[in-house]
């Protein structure tokens, strides 16, 4: 009975021991996993990146109640007025620099003004809540041509708006 339970004994602390060695090869496994999904999401490509050899080209996206307005290059320097004519507001854009920046409106709490500048590739909007205005950059390639009228769409982009249209066309 005694040499049953030695059996026993070395059995179980055998098994400790084996489980512990194979804790270990799964937790290195797992820590070299974690690295390797971190370096990947780290080095791939994001959108807005250089990859095929050209500069991406951005534009100034400018919604005035919900309804896009304009689409500015943004490499089209100067001032731009935006009125909503249910609210009664007035906003001025100043692009230069590759940035954006809100440098009047006609609203009390002039949030949009004290923003600042936006910069591609950021996320952040321009918002101006009283006037309804919002304004945001965008990469030529992301632009929701759904939502765009076709008399604001530049001319360097109208080959990309012409080919949504046959693509959404109804046959």
């Amino acid at each position: 009975m005694k040499e049953k339970n030695i059996k026993k004994e070395n059995r179980s602390r055998d098994a400790r021991r084996h489980s512990w060695k194979y804790d270990l090869i799964l937790l290195a496994f797992l820590a070299a996993a974690g690295i390797g999904i971190f370096l990947f999401y780290r080095i791939k490509a994001r959108p807005g990146d250089d990859v095929s050899g050209t500069e991406p080209v951005y534009y100034v996206q400018v919604e005035v109640n919900s309804r896009v307005e304009q689409l500015i290059p943004l490499t089209a320097h100067g001032d731009y007025t935006f009125s909503n004519i249910y609210s009664k507001g007035e906003n001025v854009l100043h692009i230069e620099d590759g940035g954006v920046s809100m440098i009047s409106a006609t609203c009390p709490d002039q949030v949009c003004v004290y923003q600042g500048v936006i910069e591609p590739p950021t996320i952040v909007p321009i918002v101006c809540m009283p006037n309804v205005v919002y304004v945001s950059i965008v990469e030529s390639s992301e632009i929701r041509w759904d939502g765009i009228r076709e008399e604001i769409v530049p001319k360097e982009l109208r080959g990309l708006y012409e080919a949504w249209l046959e693509s959404t066309a109804v046959e």
